[in-house]
């Protein structure tokens, strides 16, 4: 297998940075067919949304279960890097892991990109079925659903205010251009978001097996600490995403249900599974085997996003 190094923030980047393009088509069919009140375009517009949401949840779900497989592989034969001093207690630790760079919405079939990441990890093959019938069937509609009303309530929008300007109502290929921009960039935000959510669904749900969690029993959660990570400023609209940046936990322990990523829309914040054995350096791992919480300085104001407020485990029930 042909492999790389990488983080888990910089593959979750990788995943999250390719195809909006691709993903952004059927939402700007569906633009196109709402504005021209075209019902039979509407709904096969509506029915590509939905698979496109779907089928990359589902990709990033199992993304998310191999990704945990892997570290539990290489922490099982001790092939993590050993942490420095400085990074002791609340920082992030480098560590060793695979990444195989298929995209998660790739330019072939859905049903090619299920099979060849179950090649890549036929240990996945029990839950696959599971997962896919979750996410392309009741996930996918809701979320398609959300989709649909905001992007008629923004057609609205832009024809109520041709009206009340007294001036002729835009024509459909107005409208969508008009709404071009706005189209994409919402696509995004529903990619970004609904990536993030499975990928780390996934990853909850791994970290539950009892052969992984008895190598990799707790989480971090980590931050991308650039000028756009959420600090509780003004501009960041009561959000405070930095706060928990270092969080440890065990898998299950209550603190997830509210501290999960993503943590609001576009979120980039992530976790990563730590080995007992780094927990035992770090002091958070007693003699009984019991996983302590750290909680990072200035912890108490954590604030998600008023839509954020479970852990994305929850789809399963779980939590």
């Amino acid at each position: 297998m042909t492999a790389a190094l990488r983080s888990p923030e910089s593959e979750f980047t990788a995943l999250a940075d390719h195809s909006t393009k691709l993903f952004a088509r059927p939402f700007t069919a569906l633009l196109r067919a709402i504005a021209a009140s075209d019902e039979p375009a509407r709904r096969r517009a509506f029915a590509r949304v939905a698979a496109a949401i779907g089928d990359t949840m589902t990709l990033a779900d199992l993304y998310g279960r191999r990704r945990v497989l892997l570290e539990s592989d290489f922490a099982d034969t001790r092939r993590f890097y050993a942490p420095t001093p400085e990074l002791a207690m609340g920082g992030r630790m480098p560590e060793l892991a695979f990444f195989a760079a298929t995209p998660v919405v790739p330019d072939v079939p859905f049903s090619e990109a299920y099979d060849d990441i179950l090649r890549r990890e036929p240990r996945l093959a029990q839950s696959a079925v599971k997962v896919a019938e979750l996410y392309r069937t009741k996930h996918a509609f809701a979320l398609a659903r959300s989709a649909e009303v905001s992007l008629t309530e923004a057609v609205q929008r832009l024809v109520g205010r041709a009206v009340k300007e007294g001036i002729p109502t835009p024509s459909a290929s107005a409208q969508v251009a008009e709404l071009g921009d706005f189209t994409t960039a919402y696509a995004g935000t529903v990619y970004r978001t609904n990536l993030a959510t499975a990928y780390t669904a996934g990853r909850f749900q791994q970290a539950k097996d009892p052969e992984v969690a008895r190598i990799l029993p707790a989480m971090e959660r980590y931050s991308v600490t650039d000028s756009a990570l959420r600090r509780g400023r003004p501009e960041d609209g009561g959000e405070n995403h930095a706060a928990a940046n270092g969080l440890v936990a065990p898998v299950g322990d209550p603190i997830w249900r509210t501290h999960a990523p993503p943590s609001g829309y576009g979120c980039r914040c992530g976790i990563r599974m730590v080995a007992r054995s780094e927990l035992r350096r770090r002091g958070l791992l007693r003699d009984d085997g019991t996983v302590l919480r750290f909680e990072p300085p200035g912890f108490a104001s954590f604030s998600a996003h008023p839509n954020f407020g479970s852990s994305p485990d929850a789809i399963y029930g779980g939590s």
